[in-house]
């Protein structure tokens, strides 16, 4: 639910997007839950913000 929101407000607020992003981490660190791949796949484990092409983060393709 919070990393929805933080999808929601992010192009209004992002401190508010990464407030609920830092808050959903620090719920699963207190209540000992895993977070979904999908939701640890957009979040930023140094900062806590999203991890959106062109809002959040850039997008880096490696070529093999």
């Amino acid at each position: 639910l919070l990393p929805q929101a933080a999808h929601w407000v992010l192009p209004h607020s992002p401190n508010l997007a990464r407030f609920y992003c830092s808050s959903q981490r620090g719920v699963a660190r207190r209540l000992v839950l895993r977070m979904s791949p999908s939701v640890k796949r957009v979040l930023c484990r140094r900062c806590c913000s999203l991890l959106l092409p062109g809002l959040g983060g850039s997008l880096r393709l490696r070529g093999g």
